[in-house]
């Protein structure tokens, strides 16, 4: 398993988020390069299933803002999908870079950085994704290099039976009286809520519970969230974030 919690850690990790989003584009090899550059702990990405069953990068549900095709992931081969540019829409000067597999990504990463794949579900909920996944981080041998992170309980129930070794964490949005409420009889290792609807109350309950606290999303008041003992901190551009 893959140790989240600050109290073991010494201090929060950071989360190179889709890599490093603000200097290349998101979930491509220059944002992941730049991410472990700027001092990352860990590099979030997104994965999805093509047409034939392959775990490739992306974030979108809808192809067409980053590539002008519309249709979905799982509408095409990985085959197709990597003849696309995914690049040109951030700058010129990236202009034909690839959706990487996360095969490659994972032999890129071992033994290197951490990873932390957030598991891309809905509209379309296929099982088939998570297998691929866990299978991929086995073959691997990077049960200690992961954490998988996701909307749908769903599919971090199929993960934890599939192979219990492995880190996970429920991501939510929204203000809830008692967010382990939502955890019921699930095996969780930690909790990914919003930063704008967090609250350091919510985080040491949390905690207190057992869990990480790994918070998400936009916006990031740094010093508040830092106070409050997260125990990851998550940025766009990991090499300007600073602890002190």
């Amino acid at each position: 398993m893959y140790e989240l919690r600050r109290e073991k850690n010494g201090r929060p990790l950071l989360v190179g988020h889709r890599g490093a989003m603000d200097i290349a584009p998101e979930n491509t090899m220059p944002s992941f390069e730049a991410g472990l550059a700027g001092g990352a702990d860990l590099l979030e990405l997104d994965v999805q299933l093509t047409a034939d069953e392959q775990v490739i990068l992306f974030h979108d549900t809808d192809l067409q803002y980053k590539t002008g095709i519309r249709g979905q992931i799982g509408d095409f081969t990985a085959e197709f999908l990597r003849t696309l540019d995914v690049g040109s829409y951030f700058d010129p000067q990236f202009a034909g870079l690839k959706m990487p597999l996360l095969k490659e990504m994972l032999t890129w990463a071992k033994d290197r950085v951490a990873l932390m794949i957030e598991l891309k579900h809905g509209p379309i909920f296929d099982p088939r994704l998570d297998h691929e996944v866990v299978h991929l981080i086995e073959q691997h041998g990077m049960e200690d290099q992961v954490v998988l992170i996701s909307f749908d309980q769903f599919a971090l129930r199929r993960v934890k039976q599939m192979n219990p070794n492995l880190t996970v964490s429920l991501i939510y949005v929204g203000r809830f009286c008692d967010p382990l409420a939502m955890i019921g009889n699930m095996l969780l290792d930690a909790l990914s809520p919003a930063t704008d609807f967090l609250t350091q109350d919510e985080v040491q309950r949390i905690q207190k519970a057992g869990y990480a606290c790994t918070p998400g999303g936009f916006y990031w008041d740094y010093p508040t969230l830092l106070n409050w003992g997260v125990d990851t901190i998550s940025s766009n551009n990991p090499a300007a974030f600073s602890f002190g």
